[in-house]
C-alpha cells in the first residue's frame, strides 16, 4: 500500500473543510445558523469553545432582561394601590367623639376629624376650603353668609345629608343645657334653611374669623334629635358616632375595667370626596408616652400620634422610621390667677417672675431645640405680631430689682421675704403653686421654671392633674394660682376667646381672668375689621398691653413631632397644621400598596 506523507493528509483535509464550507454556504444566503442548527454546535465546537458560547449566550440573556426591565421602569411609574391598614398609638382615651362636645381631648378631636365633616375644612396648607359646602357667598354688608351644599351626600347609616342637619348642629351648640364649648363662638349667630341644599347664616356685625367657625363639623339630626339635651353627654353615639367623613366607625374594644384600648375605623366607600387608599385605621390607646413608644418600637403599631420631645432619643436609632415635624399655632404659657394668689396683683412681681424664667433652657433641654421662645399672645407670622415689642429675657438681677422695689428682700437662705402686714415682724415667703397637666413634658417645664425661680429667691411647688380631670377640676373653676398650659389659637389672629374680660369664666378661655377696658375694645374692633392692616394695628396694640401687664408669662411655641414607619407613603412632610388632628388632612393620599402603570 502506498504511503502518503503527513503534509499531504493535512493539506487534503483542509481542502475538504473548505469544500464543505462552500457547499453549506451555497445552500443558503443566510450565513448565521438557524435555531434548529444550533443543536449541532457540540459536534462542531470543542468543549472549551462550547462552554464559552454558553457563557456568552447567558450574558446576552441577562443583558436583554436588564435592558427590558430598565425600559419598563423608564416608561412606567409607580402609583398607589388600594388596600392595607394603618395602626397608630394614641395617648389617652375617647370621651366625646362629638364635634358639639369635644374640646381639650386630642383623641376625641383626632377621631372626629376622620369621621365628621364641616361646611369648610383646613387643607394641607392651612387654608380654609369648601367641604360639605360647594361654595359660599358673602353679602355686601358682611353680615350674611349663604352656603350652597353639595348634593347626594349620605350619612354613614345611609340617610341623606341636608340643610336640616346644619341647622340642628348649630342649635345644639347654642343650647345652654348641652354646655357645648363652642357656645360662646356661636352666641350671636343665627341660621336659617333656604332649601334642602342652601343654608344662610347671619351675624349682628362683621366678624372676620367667621369662616373659621364654619370648620365646625356637622352631626346628624335624625339620630341626635331623639336624645334630650340633658342626655347628650351620656349618649352611646358619643363613642359610636355616625358622620359623613371619609372614615366610619367600625368597632371598639374595652378592657375588663371598661377602659377602651382599641378603636377601629373603616373606609367610607360612599364618601363624596377623594376616597382613601387605605381600607382600615386602627387606633390603639395608651395611658402615657412611654407605653405608646414601646408599642412602636415593637411594631405593634405603625405610628405614634405625638412624640414627646424628651422621648425622641428612644427612637432615633430605629432606621425603619420616618420623622415629621410640623409647626402649630400654639404657645405654652404660665397663666397667673390674681384671685388665687394676692402677690400677683403687683405688676412688678409679675414682671419679675417673667424675667426670672430661662426660656431658652426650656427650648434646648426639654424641647430638644424643636421650638421657639415666645413673648406675646400673637405668634410670629400672624397679623399684629410685633418683632420689636417688649420682651422678658432671662435676667436674675432685673427680677430681684423689681422685687426689691415691692418690698421683698432675701433672707439668709436667699428666699424672698416680706412682712405679712406693714409694721409687723411676721414675714412670709414669695411662694407659688404651679398647676399643670400630668404629662412628662409639662412637668419637666414646671421643674425648669421652679429651678429658675430659685435663683431669684422665689419658692414654688408643682401640682400635676390627670388630663381627664383638668377641664372639670382646674380649668372650669379656675382652680389654680399659676397654670402651666398650652393654647392652640387657630388659624385666625383673633384671640378674643382667650383674653376678653367676658371670657373669664367657663366656657371662656381667659385663664388669667384678665380684665382691661382698652384691651377689650381692641379685641372687639379687631374681629369686626376686614382690612388686614387695620386688624393688624389693633392686635399689635392689644399685644403691647398684654406684654406690659403680664397676666401670663409666655414661654415657648413647641413644634409637633409625628413618627411613622417608612412603609407608609404619600405623607406630606410640610403640612401647615392648626390642630394635631390636621396631620390627617392628606390621609386620602396615604398608601402602603403600589402598582405600576404606563406613563402618559
Amino acid at each position: 500500500m502506498k504511503q502518503f506523507p503527513f503534509s499531504f493528509w493535512k493539506k487534503n483535509n483542509q481542502s475538504h473543510a473548505a469544500l464543505d464550507k462552500k457547499i453549506v454556504a451555497s445552500l443558503s444566503t443566510f450565513h448565521l445558523p438557524r435555531i434548529a442548527q444550533l443543536k449541532y454546535l457540540p459536534r462542531i465546537l470543542s468543549q472549551v469553545e462550547y462552554r464559552i458560547v454558553k457563557i456568552l449566550f447567558l450574558v446576552l440573556l441577562i443583558n436583554v432582561a436588564f435592558l427590558s426591565f430598565r425600559l419598563y421602569l423608564w416608561n412606567t411609574e409607580s402609583i398607589p394601590r388600594q388596600g392595607g391598614k394603618y395602626t397608630e398609638s394614641l395617648i389617652g382615651s375617647p370621651q366625646y367623639v362629638n364635634p358639639v362636645l369635644f374640646q381639650n381631648n386630642d383623641v376625641d378631636r383626632d377621631l372626629s376629624k376622620l369621621i365628621f365633616s364641616g361646611l369648610m375644612h383646613y387643607d394641607v396648607n392651612r387654608a380654609i376650603v369648601p367641604d360639605l359646602a360647594e361654595r359660599y357667598e358673602l353679602s355686601s354688608d358682611g353680615l350674611t353668609y349663604t352656603f350652597y351644599l353639595r348634593k347626594n351626600i349620605r350619612w354613614h347609616d345611609g340617610e341623606p345629608f341636608t340643610a336640616d342637619d346644619v341647622l340642628f348642629t348649630i342649635t345644639q351648640i347654642q343650647n345652654a343645657n348641652i354646655k357645648s364649648p363652642l357656645a360662646t363662638s356661636f352666641k350671636d349667630v343665627y341660621v336659617q334653611k333656604k332649601d334642602d341644599d342652601t343654608v344662610q347664616f347671619g351675624i349682628k356685625k362683621p366678624f372676620a374669623p367667621f369662616i373659621d367657625l364654619m370648620t365646625t363639623q356637622i352631626i346628624p339630626k335624625h339620630l341626635w334629635e331623639q336624645i334630650s339635651p340633658e342626655g347628650v353627654s351620656l349618649a352611646a353615639l358619643n363613642l359610636r358616632p355616625i358622620g359623613t367623613g371619609a372614615w366610619k366607625f367600625k368597632s371598639l374594644k374595652k378592657d375588663s375595667d371598661g377602659t377602651i384600648h382599641s378603636y377601629t375605623l373603616a373606609r367610607n366607600d360612599d364618601y363624596y370626596g377623594r376616597k382613601p387608599y387605605l381600607h382600615t385605621l386602627i387606633f390603639k390607646l395608651y395611658p402615657d408616652g412611654e407605653s405608646a413608644i414601646q408599642a412602636l418600637k415593637n411594631r405593634n403599631v405603625d405610628g405614634i400620634s405625638f412624640l414627646p420631645h424628651e422621648l425622641r432619643t428612644r427612637l432615633l436609632q430605629d432606621k425603619g422610621l420616618r420623622y415629621y415635624t410640623f409647626s402649630l399655632p400654639q404657645y405654652t404659657a404660665l397663666f397667673l390667677n390674681q384671685a388665687q394668689n394676692k402677690d400677683f396683683s403687683a405688676k412688678a412681681v409679675r414682671q419679675a417672675l417673667a424675667y426670672g424664667i430661662d426660656k431658652e433652657k426650656i427650648v434646648s433641654n426639654i424641647l430638644a431645640g424643636e421650638g421657639t421662645v415666645v413673648h406675646s399672645p400673637i405668634l410670629p407670622g400672624f397679623l399684629g405680631y410685633d418683632e420689636h415689642g417688649k420682651t422678658y429675657p432671662y435676667d436674675i438681677l432685673k427680677a430681684k430689682e423689681l422685687l426689691h422695689a415691692e418690698g421683698w428682700q432675701e433672707d439668709e437662705r436667699g428666699v424672698m421675704m416680706r412682712a405679712e402686714k406693714a409694721g409687723t415682724d411676721t414675714k412670709r415667703e414669695l411662694h407659688i403653686v404651679m398647676t399643670t397637666v400630668n404629662k412628662t413634658e409639662s412637668i419637666a417645664m414646671a421643674q425648669s421654671i421652679q429651678e429658675s425661680w430659685k435663683g431669684v429667691g422665689v419658692t414654688s411647688e408643682i401640682q400635676s392633674i390627670d388630663s381627664s380631670r383638668i377641664k372639670e377640676d382646674v380649668i372650669n373653676p379656675r382652680n389654680y394660682q399659676a397654670f402651666l398650659y398650652g393654647a392652640i389659637i387657630g388659624s385666625d389672629p383673633d384671640v378674643y376667646p382667650y383674653w376678653h374680660s367676658s371670657q373669664s369664666r367657663a366656657p371662656g378661655l381667659n385663664l388669667s381672668l384678665f380684665s382691661n377696658a382698652d384691651a377689650d375694645t381692641l379685641l372687639e374692633e379687631g374681629r369686626t375689621l376686614a382690612d388686614p392692616e387695620k386688624r393688624a394695628e389693633r392686635y399689635t396694640k392689644f399685644s403691647a398691653i398684654i406684654v406690659e401687664e403680664v397676666p401670663a408669662i409666655f414661654l415657648v411655641s413647641p413644634s409637633y413631632n409625628y413618627v411613622m414607619t417608612k412603609d407608609m407613603k404619600g405623607v406630606a412632610d410640610k403640612k401647615q397644621i392648626v390642630y394635631p388632628s390636621d396631620r390627617f388632612a392628606d390621609i386620602s393620599a396615604w398608601h402602603i400598596k403600589t402598582k405600576r402603570q404606563w406613563k402618559r
